[in-house]
């Protein structure tokens, strides 16, 4: 068995504007750390933890923030313009009711839970064995993204499949006339 990662793109469905306005307030704290904590020298920020930074975020963003700037990534940036909040797999959670799905993440004015839309009907098997605490699909990372004032769960699965065997071998026109 191989297995894909995959990103489900989940659009927040009868987001109010209270909520809309608290993701907003994460995601430009969530900047504001990430670029305070690229001012400090790298050896210095491995060492840090959330008891030793002022934020209004929770522990849990927070330390993925962290994480998220000492990483091979952090280390190549000067400056972030926008970086949305990211929250770790222990840390959100798939709920349904009737048939609605639901996400709850922790925020800054505690953990919310909001109703999502599934825009592939591929993806609700999925979620479905989400919920069902199925073995054989890891929960990774979710991240809060605004796109087109339209705000967003993407939340990344990793799923393991069977090996395809291809028997058949495809043949590859290099464009040459003789």
């Amino acid at each position: 068995m191989s297995c894909v990662t995959i990103t489900l793109k989940l659009k927040f469905v009868n987001l109010n504007q209270a909520k809309a306005k608290i993701f907003g307030e994460m995601t430009q704290e969530n900047t504001r750390l990430a670029n305070w904590l690229l001012t400090i020298p790298l050896s210095e920020r491995r060492k840090l933890t959330t008891a030793k930074v002022d934020t209004s975020l929770m522990s849990a963003l927070a330390n993925q923030t962290i994480r998220h700037t000492t990483s091979g990534v952090g280390k190549k940036v000067k400056q972030y313009k926008s970086l949305p909040p990211e929250i770790n797999k222990q840390n959100w959670s798939i709920h349904k009711v009737g048939e609605t799905y639901s996400v709850s993440f922790p925020t800054i004015k505690g953990t919310k839970r909001v109703p999502v839309a599934v825009a592939s009907k591929h993806w609700q098997p999925i979620l479905d064995r989400l919920l069902l605490g199925d073995t054989l699909i890891d929960k990774g990372s979710a991240k809060i993204i605004k796109h087109r004032n339209k705000w967003y769960a993407y939340i990344s699965v990793t799923l393991e499949v069977p090996e395809v065997e291809g028997t058949t071998r495809i043949g590859c026109d290099r464009g040459r006339t003789i």
